[in-house]
């Protein structure tokens, strides 16, 4: 990043900054460059003690003094698992000291989500994880309209993970707003959240600095400043430059040593120094708690125990100690030295202007000494009454359970309610990792038996978007220890759904089928029979998703159709399974059934339902329903809303699908690469998506191809995936590189071979007879060639849906021996599509009709086809499709016109999507807020879009995308 300093800064008249005049100035032009609007992130790194947190204070007061509205937060040890406790602490303040006016300002759009996120009431809406982080981000957007912001984050390798991820959200979007992102992070710790931080802290948008340890010189004067004495002997400095490796903190802490006991600095004093070494705080730390009277032990242990900012009549409390007392302790302690005056928290004020006194150590290893000084049991001790006086004091279940994770187990029933009450508000702000942590703390207690299964039931409800295979182990142990069949039907079911986000096992199918055959012996009325449904519609998902039980898929379809025709959630659950196996064996009344799972509302948008929909979605889509994308793009809009990545994976997967089908590649490949992030996200938190994935994939490879980015399709069509999924793709990108008849024939025929072990014969779902007949026809096999696709057309028929039976007669049309065979099949192609969805494929058998036209000598009627053909291929993006009916025409006698380098074809889809919002009226907040995007993003995508358009104003917009 260019450096651009504000007034001169003089770091080295302040012995914490000696030495540091490249790490100031490099804050100083962070700070410069966020008053530009020009947002900067700078991650101060190194070991405990270099330095960082002075840095991180003189950039404090660096943005203060230009006038940066200025947010600080310090992660604590203690607070790993407190969910969105570094956020909390940077924007709890602001919100608490906000008139009402400023509030509703700060509030305004999607940031009104984030006051649920930061003052979660006890009975909180559930926030997708999604809808958090981006309600906050909204929130630093509003605050930073006033002034630039600058958040300030100490201690960064303590952050709880929920606080990690929404930086990991802040950080590529930083650049367009007038926010400085300062924090620090020591190069020796990584806490409980090592991979996340990891990705933080090597995102390309921080700037790393990482301070020196002082030499020698620089030593010599720190000591002279911090122990106002002059001139340090040159002996003296050296024995204590060795001792602290040049290590600021622990120079500082020999400086008070020296001076507590008024040690002369000279050379025959130098050996004092030299036996403490590498662990100088430590020793020295310990060295004047034994000096240190019973009262000001039981003191300076409840202090460590309690963590930063503890009231200081909770520390005398903890220490059972008076108030007066209390006061001494910390004198006697070393304030402030050892200790010092802590920061208010919201809410301290009590309507008087004063809060309570807050206390903290100097430094996280002052405060470490300590703590490890303590013995392990004490601490346990400790830290149980601890628990119970934040509870007398805030009630604030998070921090409580801080406490209580620490403390040994007693069998203590409250403290079991207790962790579950901070699960359930870890859980509403969209952080079920962190409620795992509390639940598993809750189960080691242990709970009351009535309570084991119910918690174990909680545990991997929370567990199960992070960590998916100890999400199946809980239900397992929940699944042994449950008494009745619905209660073990309950947990099948979760163990069942688990199973489609992984590789399912035939266990997970053992246990599917075990609690059906239980619920069928329990006459346990309706909820029991819609439970029944519930697990047959999981069954049934879970073999879709491997091969578990598709060998007995046949067998079973009658008892499930039956099942089904009963009323209820679960039964229409079920209609969405038995309508998407349906439509992968071609049964042409799937798409009747799957309009039946959708009907009546009964089944509700969530992450349990989320499958269930999509796969009804995705057959409406087969069959060409006209009525599936704007229940899509409804759901889509419910997705965003609720802000649940798993449900805008799945949705935003589908959606790439029909908007494929449908030529809307700009829109698919958009809709593609948002469900491949998703995917993504569940791959790094472990999860094996062998759908979702490869999915995706297949799509945004086919869109790809369609638009001519044949070395992209590869890169995407690359690695490990289920052959009836990325193998039609990959056949397809063959042909189109013009690779071996051989090889393209080869990889067809395996996706048939694998899409027929699967039962998977549905050409409008698996597309490879077509690729495969026409690398047989090039190899001069055109017999089994034609006998492949009459295959295809028949199946085709028998499915009903208009795009694959004229794509199969187009390929029947180039196998013909004769011209007019091949006209007229080509002409009942074009008049199969009329009437489709899919606007590509009636353009590409239009391209064929066309160049048969004008070969049988028909040029009239051939340019007046192949014009059709050229204006869909333009609209829709297809370069390869539109070149080659270029040359058609030409070969025609036509002229055609140059493909468009302006006007809405040239759009990409995220200047398309910003169009098409902007000329709907929304301003550019709105648009912004609705794409998750900055608004300085939108003011670029439209100046982008109006050079494009030839336009000048936004009241041009609805027109010029009509043209």
């Amino acid at each position: 990043m260019s450096v651009e300093p504000g007034p001169p800064a003089t770091p080295a008249d302040d012995p914490a900054l000696l030495e540091r005049g490249h790490e100031a100035a490099v804050l100083d032009g962070a700070l410069a460059a966020s008053a530009r609007g020009e947002g900067t992130a700078v991650l101060l790194e190194g070991v405990a003690g270099i330095g960082k947190s002075a840095l991180l204070a003189h950039a404090r007061e660096r943005g203060r003094a230009a006038g940066a509205r200025v947010l600080t937060a310090r992660a604590t040890e203690l607070e790993t698992a407190f969910a969105f406790g570094v956020v909390r602490q940077l924007f709890e303040p602001l919100l608490a000291g906000a008139s009402p006016e400023r509030r509703a300002a700060l509030l305004a759009g999607p940031a009104l989500t984030a006051a649920a996120v930061l003052e979660p009431g006890p009975d909180a809406a559930v926030i997708g994880d999604f809808a958090a982080l981006n309600s906050l981000l909204w929130l630093a957007v509003n605050a930073a309209e006033a002034a630039p912001l600058l958040l300030a984050v100490d201690d960064l390798h303590w952050c709880d993970p929920p606080s990690l991820r929404w930086l990991a959200f802040l950080l590529p979007r930083l650049a367009e707003l007038p926010v400085a992102l300062v924090a620090a992070a020591r190069s020796d710790e990584t806490g409980d959240s090592g991979p996340l931080l990891n990705q933080v802290a090597t995102d390309p948008a921080f700037t790393v600095l990482r301070p020196r340890p002082l030499g020698r010189v620089a030593a010599g004067r720190f000591l002279a400043r911090t122990l106002a004495r002059g001139e340090v002997d040159p002996a003296f400095v050296r024995a204590c430059h060795d001792a602290t490796a040049g290590n600021p903190l622990l120079l500082r802490e020999l400086a008070r040593a020296v001076r507590e006991q008024d040690l002369p600095t000279d050379a025959a004093h130098a050996g004092y120094v030299v036996d403490l070494g590498p662990h100088a705080v430590a020793r020295l730390v310990e060295r004047r708690r034994n000096r240190l009277g019973p009262r000001a032990q039981r003191f300076a242990a409840a202090l460590a125990v309690l963590g930063d900012d503890a009231p200081l009549a909770d520390v005398a409390a903890l220490a059972g100690i008076d108030p007066d007392t209390a006061l001494r302790c910390l004198e006697e302690i070393g304030y402030p030295g050892t200790v010092r005056d802590g920061e208010a928290r919201a809410g301290d004020d009590g309507g008087d202007g004063r809060g309570p006194r807050r206390v903290r150590y100097v430094h996280p290893l002052i405060r470490a000494a300590v703590y490890t000084a303590v013995p392990a049991a004490e601490r346990a001790r400790l830290h149980r009454r601890a628990a119970r006086l934040v509870e007398a004091r805030t009630g604030d279940p998070a921090r409580i359970a801080a406490h209580l994770l620490h403390a040994a187990p007693t069998g203590d029933p409250h403290t079991v309610e207790l962790l579950r009450r901070a699960a359930d508000r870890s859980t509403a702000v969209g952080a079920p990792a962190e409620a795992a942590v509390f639940l598993h703390r809750a189960l080691e207690e242990p709970p009351p038996a009535a309570e084991r299964v119910p918690l174990l039931l909680e545990l991997a409800e929370a567990a199960i978007t992070e960590d998916i295979a100890g999400a199946a182990g809980h239900l397992r142990t929940a699944l042994r220890t449950a008494s009745g069949p619905v209660e073990r039907a309950r947990i099948a079911a979760l163990l069942g759904e688990a199973a489609t986000y992984v590789q399912p096992t035939g266990q997970a199918m053992a246990d599917l089928e075990e609690a059906v055959a239980a619920l069928e012996r329990e006459d346990g009325g309706v909820p029991a029979q819609d439970l029944r449904c519930r697990l047959a519609a999981t069954m049934l998902f879970t073999a879709f998703a491997s091969r578990a039980g598709r060998g007995e898929l046949p067998e079973r379809m009658p008892a499930l159709r039956r099942l089904a025709e009963r009323e209820g959630p679960g039964a229409r659950m079920l209609d969405c399974a038995i309508a998407y196996q349906d439509a992968m064996t071609g049964r042409p009344d799937a798409a009747e059934r799957a309009r039946r799972a959708l009907s009546g509302g009964l089944l509700e948008t969530s992450e349990h339902t989320v499958t269930a929909l999509a796969l009804a979605l995705a057959v409406l889509l087969l069959a060409e329903d006209p009525g599936a994308m704007p229940r899509l793009d409804a759901l889509m809009a419910d997705a965003r809303r609720r802000g649940s990545l798993r449900i805008l994976a799945s949705v935003s997967t589908v959606r790439a699908r029909g908007r494929l089908q449908a030529g809307q590649l700009a829109e698919a490949e958009s809709d593609a690469r948002e469900g491949l992030d998703a995917a993504r996200i569940y791959e790094r938190a472990g999860l094996r998506t062998t759908v979702l994935g490869p999915v995706v994939r297949a799509a945004l490879g086919d869109t790809l191809l369609l638009r001519g980015e044949l070395d992209e399709a590869g890169r995407v069509l690359r690695g490990e995936g289920p052959a009836h999924l990325l193998g039609g793709p990959r056949a397809r990108l063959r042909l189109a590189r013009g690779d071996a008849p051989a090889l393209v024939a080869r990889d067809a025929l395996e996706v048939g071979r694998a899409a027929g072990e699967l039962g998977v014969l549905n050409p409008a779902v698996v597309q490879w007879r077509v690729p495969a007949a026409l690398a047989l026809h090039a190899e001069g096999r055109t017999e089994q060639a034609r006998d492949l696709v009459a295959e295809e057309l028949e199946l085709a028929r028998g499915w009903g849906a208009p795009a694959p039976v004229g794509r199969a007669l187009r390929a029947l049309a180039a196998l013909a021996p004769e011209r007019n065979g091949a006209l007229e099949l080509l002409r009942e192609s074009v008049a199969v599509l009329s009437g489709s969805t899919a606007l590509l494929e009636r353009a590409a058998a239009q391209s064929d009709l066309g160049t048969a036209l004008q070969a049988a000598g028909l040029g009239a009627e051939a340019r007046s086809v192949l014009r059709s053909a050229l204006d869909t291929a333009d609209r829709c993006g297809a370069r390869p499709l539109a070149e080659r009916v270029r040359a058609a025409l030409r070969a025609a006698g036509a002229r055609p016109r140059r493909s468009a380098l302006s006007g809405p074809a040239a759009l990409t889809p995220s200047e398309l999507r910003v169009a098409e919002l902007a000329a709907a009226g929304a301003t550019n907040r709105v648009v912004a807020q609705q794409l998750f995007i900055t608004p300085k993003t939108v003011e670029v995508h439209l100046s982008r879009i109006y050079r494009k358009l030839g336009i000048s104003s936004r009241a041009q917009l609805a027109d010029a995308l009509r043209d």
